[in-house]
């Protein structure tokens, strides 16, 4: 019987310590969520986008607007417009959202009847709700590209977007996708 105890102990602890030393790999740009790109023209595309994971609808702005830019660098221009339409407007709403109540679970501070006893502190995060995506958060775009000569004044310039917010979301900037290495591996 002994045997068997430290058999399981054993074995639980392997398994719970392989599980705390594999760290999550990061997601890459293309992992983020769905992406459309829908040519128009030879200048003008529809750029759309569906976060997969519970990203802001600021993120997913920021991510279509570098979805934009990587397409107009990969396209040989240099700057591009967004063309604001009247569908567009209709899906800027905010997503659904849901507020979630963490579980509890057991505390050995649980009185009779269910009630919870703090005894020393009163800890304001204790049962702190927090806010969840409960739709995906889809942002679309339909963009004029320009050749540097051609652009507009309230163009925006694709390679100083790839510069500024690419390394953020792990965009070069030239637009490729930067592949994040694996630690474990020598």
């Amino acid at each position: 019987m002994r045997t068997l105890f430290n058999i399981l102990l054993l074995s639980s602890s392997i398994t719970l310590v392989g599980c705390a030393t594999t760290p999550k790999q990061p997601l890459t740009f293309n992992q983020l969520g769905q992406y459309q790109e829908i040519p128009l023209n030879a200048s003008s595309y529809r750029v759309s986008f569906k976060a997969g994971g519970n990203l802001s609808y600021g993120n997913a702005e920021e991510i279509t607007l570098l979805k934009s830019a990587q397409i107009t660098v990969q396209q040989g221009s240099d700057f591009f417009k967004v063309i604001d339409d009247p569908s567009n407007r209709l899906t800027r709403q905010p997503p659904r959202q849901a507020v979630v109540y963490p579980d509890r679970g057991y505390s050995p501070f649980y009185g009779p009847y269910g009630r919870f006893y703090r005894p020393y502190w009163n800890d304001p995060f204790f049962d702190t709700p927090y806010v969840v995506n409960v739709d995906p958060v889809e942002v679309s775009y339909t963009i004029q590209m320009f050749k540097k000569e051609q652009a507009p004044a309230d163009a925006f310039d694709a390679r100083r977007i790839l510069q500024s917010l690419g390394a953020k979301y792990g965009l070069t900037a030239d637009g490729t996708v930067i592949v994040p290495q694996n630690k474990n591996t020598p």
